[in-house]
């Protein structure tokens, strides 16, 4: 069976097909909100670290609780484009719309049988299906992950967060080099579908990490910064699905909702 989660901390103004499993994060604060099908607070969970670990806590309740066979995973305001050839001729990694807008569009008005085998005829030839990369900027400056992340987030912590993954997985340190230290190519938003086995690889050398660097580190106050553990994996999702060429990536387009 495949699922595509939709994260959100909000209820949904709309209905997708049935393919789509709406799963609420920071319920453990926030409460039961309509709506969803599934919460980051029932079972093995760790939604009270939601406020430092954003959409990760979904992320965590699917590794732990789910067991369908192939996991999506995008955003109440973002999702993958399968239909739309727009993108064929576009260089952008995601195109804006209004919810009216999207509501049109085959992404939401089409089957999930016909979503579904678009899925699997993509697994059938690739490993995980990823965001059409962006390249990271800082202004009109096109700069490595890292120098990204040490100018609008903090250098101490991504230093110690690089220290730690040599430390628990030596092999991945000319990874860090190559995609961390070097390169501006940026998988966004921690969206992705693929098999659960990956799923679950991926989640148990991610949040070995994670867990690890939160234990080493003072977690900041201010209130955009403190989603530190959401910043850091959006960029080491970039070294485990590159490192060694492992994965066969298939790129797809996003849509984001403006007005949601």
């Amino acid at each position: 069976m495949t699922k595509i989660f939709v994260v959100s901390h909000k209820e949904l103004p709309y209905s997708l097909p049935s393919l789509y499993v709406p799963i609420q994060v920071n319920a453990e604060k926030l409460g039961d909100l309509n709506g969803f099908s599934e919460r980051d607070n029932t079972q093995i969970h760790i939604s009270p670290k939601n406020e430092n670990y954003c959409e990760l806590t979904a992320s965590y309740w699917i590794w732990k609780n789910e067991s369908c066979s192939v996991v999506g995973f995008c955003h109440y305001r973002r999702f993958f484009n399968f239909y739309n050839p727009f993108y064929n001729t576009k260089p952008s990694s995601q195109k804006s719309m209004t919810l009216d807008e999207f509501l049109q569009t085959k992404n939401a008005t089409q089957s999930s049988e016909n979503i579904t085998r678009k899925i699997e005829n993509y697994l059938q030839k690739y490993d995980v299906i990823l965001p059409k990369p962006a390249k990271q900027k800082l202004g009109e400056k096109q700069v490595s992950l890292s120098e990204y992340y040490m100018h609008e987030h903090g250098e101490k912590e991504w230093k110690k967060t690089l220290e730690i993954i040599v430390n628990l997985f030596p092999e991945y340190e000319k990874s860090i080099d190559l995609y961390l230290n070097n390169s501006s190519v940026f998988y966004y938003a921690n969206m992705m579908i693929t098999t659960k086995q990956i799923w679950n690889e991926y989640h148990s050398w991610l949040f070995a990490i994670l867990f690890e660097v939160e234990k080493n580190i003072e977690i900041p106050k201010d209130d955009y910064q403190k989603r530190i553990f959401g910043f850091l994996s959006e960029r080491l999702l970039n070294v485990y699905f590159q490192h060694n060429n492992k994965f066969k990536i298939k790129h797809l387009p996003l849509i984001y909702i403006n007005n949601v």
